[in-house]
């Protein structure tokens, strides 16, 4: 009966861990839900399996965000304070934490995710004002001034038309500070 109920649950959902580059884990989790809130800010809730278990993870996205590329250059006051945030659902948020912290091999001592995380982001292809419409790939950083010594970079790519969500790896030293800043350790 618990294998029924495994198997009614998973709802189209796969494994999340989809690197095709050994030195990289990047992950893939469909996009299970889409909606705008009060403020018209782009709020998504994905979803995946790692092994057995489900994960999940909601993500905001600021609805004024611009292309931060013009004309083949960076435009500096494209780099959005707060533009992309990460949000726990609960239980589904702790077991991604988890599965991040085994796959990163960055052991955390505390792997229940914060309720709210903010990053400075910036998009990097794709129009954010067509948002249901275009793939859009964005960069996010953590702790950008590096004031708690957890500086972090982390691509977040967003497929809405197909339901994915991509968290691809910039670099794999970055994998303990992100372990750290989603779980406050």
């Amino acid at each position: 009966m618990n294998f029924l109920n495994f198997l009614k649950g998973t709802n189209g959902l796969r494994q999340i861990d989809v690197s095709e580059d050994e030195d990289f884990i990047d992950l893939q989790l469909v996009i299970v839900r889409y909606w705008k809130d009060e403020d018209h800010n782009h709020t998504i809730q994905a979803k995946g399996l790692w092994g057995k278990q489900t994960v999940g993870i909601e993500i905001g996205i600021r609805h004024d965000m611009k292309l931060g590329i013009v004309n083949t250059e960076v435009d500096r006051k494209r780099f959005y304070k707060e533009g992309i945030w990460f949000r726990s659902i609960g239980e589904l948020s702790d077991n991604f934490t988890k599965a991040l912290s085994t796959m990163f091999k960055a052991e955390s001592t505390d792997s229940r995710m914060c309720s709210s995380v903010a990053s400075l982001a910036f998009v990097l292809s794709g129009h954010p004002e067509y948002f249901e419409e275009d793939y859009i790939k964005t960069k996010v950083f953590f702790d950008e001034a590096n004031e708690k010594q957890q500086y972090a970079e982390w691509y977040i790519n967003i497929d809405l038309k197909n339901k994915i969500l991509e968290l691809r790896e910039k670099d794999p030293q970055y994998r303990k500070n992100i372990i750290n800043i989603l779980t406050n350790a």
